[in-house]
């Protein structure tokens, strides 16, 4: 399945009437059902997405072993653990998909013929367990496609001497996938081209059976790590990814902080058009970037950073969420720094664009009510959901938690115009929380229900 911003409905026009419409503020959807999912090991979900036929698949890594949800023992330390549930979260078949060592999970899509793309990084040899390929160094990239029953089809795993670690896999509209990572590889392996630096994004571009078709590496002199490569409209990428290399390599633009968003669009073949350093004198970490409706692109971020560089905002706290809206070239449009006195954070999967035109985004806090979080924790750390109008201005918060660490990875849009949230739970039934926990720490899933509360602007 792809994201949400590929499949949106048109924006609602009324003939003649250019004034713009906006909801200042509305009530956060209620939980229409919650789900805690887990083993008596560690269960970490990092990715969730709607299906075709109304229900969800998520996935992340565990070390759990055939307890509670958990069919099947551990092949490895870590292993690939995929869950499928109906429309109201009830399981319908799981997987646990691993080779013999570490194997760590970040994406699940759905595919065109109703399977599942799997993504992450291993390093686990080939022969054991459902890795079918030697590793050629430390981690590899892993891509593993499943049937629409959850069984394995196919792996692939590509990676040069040294470490190559998959973050974000998609499905293309030709039928392929779109891998981006981060390598320290030289030409090793199936790398064939040698890193700038200490490590590179590495974009892999696969045909529909895993096949390289093209591969890119690009970086500057220091470390580049790529977490996430989307197909944009015009049937190129744009990837998301930090940067402590100056003007370098591709990288054509200086240093701010210590650490920058880096935002690069490539053509369909995978060549460099555009490259964008974004951030303030302290550290920016950009883990999700998708491409917008209007030709543009949308940036979640975390930063410390003060009013410096491109950051119009101070931070609230420790780190707040830091929300980007870029034009189809790259140019900051409008942005948002979002945050209370705690620490706010976000990580892989943690925005989607909605079907009238505004953004959901998916983080963890630990602050109180203060700046713009408007409602108390009930644990160390709880779900931060917002939804932003088309401005980036926000409509809604909801703070969801136990009375433990509850720790969100991944937001979606959903049919019915509700959300699909997911991340993982070291809580008890308690303040938000329904149910107990399996063991250390679980998959807890909930689905929002719709508003019907609507932002639009000119």
């Amino acid at each position: 399945m792809k994201h949400a911003s590929q499949f949106l409905k048109p924006l609602l026009f009324t003939l003649g009437i250019t004034a713009a419409i906006q909801t200042a503020s509305a009530q956060a959807p209620a939980i229409q059902w919650q789900k805690t999912i887990g083993s008596a090991g560690y269960d970490f979900l990092n990715s969730i997405v709607q299906t075709s036929d109304g229900g969800y698949i998520m996935g992340g890594y565990s070390d759990g072993n055939s307890t509670g949800y958990k069919s099947e023992i551990n092949y490895g330390g870590d292993d690939y653990w995929i869950v499928k549930v109906n429309a109201l979260g009830n399981v319908e078949w799981e997987n646990t998909v691993g080779g013999g060592n570490f194997d760590r999970f970040y994406s699940v899509e759905e595919t065109a013929d109703g399977g599942f793309i799997l993504g992450g990084q291993s390093l686990s040899g080939g022969g054991w367990g459902d890795k079918s390929e030697s590793n050629k160094g430390g981690y590899d990239y892993w891509i593993v496609k499943l049937n629409s029953d959850g069984i394995v089809q196919w792996d692939r795993s590509y990676g040069g001497t040294g470490n190559d670690q998959l973050y974000n896999a998609q499905p293309t509209s030709d039928g392929g996938f779109i891998l981006a990572g981060t390598s320290d590889s030289g030409i090793s392996g199936d790398k064939t081209e040698n890193r700038v630096g200490n490590s590179d994004y590495w974009v892999i571009k696969t045909d529909g059976n895993g096949n390289i078709q093209w591969q890119n590496d690009i970086g500057g002199v220091m470390f580049d790590n790529l977490y996430s490569a989307h197909e944009t409209a015009d049937g190129g990428f744009i990837l998301g990814g930090t940067s402590t290399s100056g003007i370098s390599g591709d990288k054509t633009e200086a240093l701010i902080g210590s650490i920058d968003m880096w935002i690069v669009k490539l053509d369909a073949s995978g060549t460099v058009i555009w490259n964008k350093t974004i951030g303030g004198t302290g550290a920016e970490y950009v883990y999700s970037v998708i491409p917008t409706a209007d030709g543009g692109s949308i940036a979640a971020a975390i930063s410390d950073s003060g009013v410096s560089g491109n950051k119009t905002e101070a931070t609230n706290g420790g780190n707040d969420y830091w929300i980007v809206k870029l034009d189809n070239s790259g140019n900051i449009t409008w942005q948002n720094s979002i945050g209370g006195s705690g620490s706010d954070l976000l990580f892989v999967n943690a925005i989607d664009q909605t079907s009238e035109g505004g953004y959901a985004v998916a983080g963890y806090s630990q602050s109180l009510i203060s700046g713009d979080k408007t409602e108390a924790n009930n644990g160390s750390w709880d779900y931060w959901i917002l939804k932003l109008n088309n401005s980036g201005s926000i409509i809604w918060q909801s703070t969801i938690g136990g009375t433990s660490g509850d720790y969100v990875n991944a937001i979606r849009a959903t049919a019915d115009e509700g959300f699909i949230v997911g991340g993982y739970s070291y809580s008890n039934a308690g303040g938000d929380k329904e149910e107990d926990a399996y063991g250390d720490a679980d998959y807890w899933v909930m689905k929002l229900e719709g508003t019907g509360c609507y932002a639009f602007a000119e």
